[in-house]
């Protein structure tokens, strides 16, 4: 996470963003998803939040709708000389 940093907040221009944690909320399509004790930077006079850019990052690969799948790797296109020779064998007749 990143360390505490002395900057004023961009919104109100007086408070300083202090590190703390609150609720996160978005949508993913209609669905609303909270994340209680998000960690983020909270503004110590208007209460904006900005929410810790590491965290977000890990909580976008959990979202993520590919998140627990093995990756499926494409076979490459090959031509009938790659393709294995295959033994046959003669029935005869008695």
């Amino acid at each position: 996470m990143e360390q505490e940093r002395i900057k004023y907040c961009p919104e109100c221009q007086v408070g300083i963003p202090r590190f703390g944690f609150a609720t996160y909320f978005t949508w993913i399509e209609d669905e609303l998803i909270t994340v209680p004790d998000f960690p983020c930077w909270i503004c110590d006079v208007c209460g904006r939040r900005e929410w810790d850019s590491h965290s977000l990052m890990q909580l976008n690969l959990l979202l993520s709708p590919n998140a627990g799948k093995i990756s499926q790797k494409r076979r490459p296109i090959t031509s009938d000389r790659d393709l294995p020779i295959r033994k046959t064998t003669r029935k005869t007749l008695h």
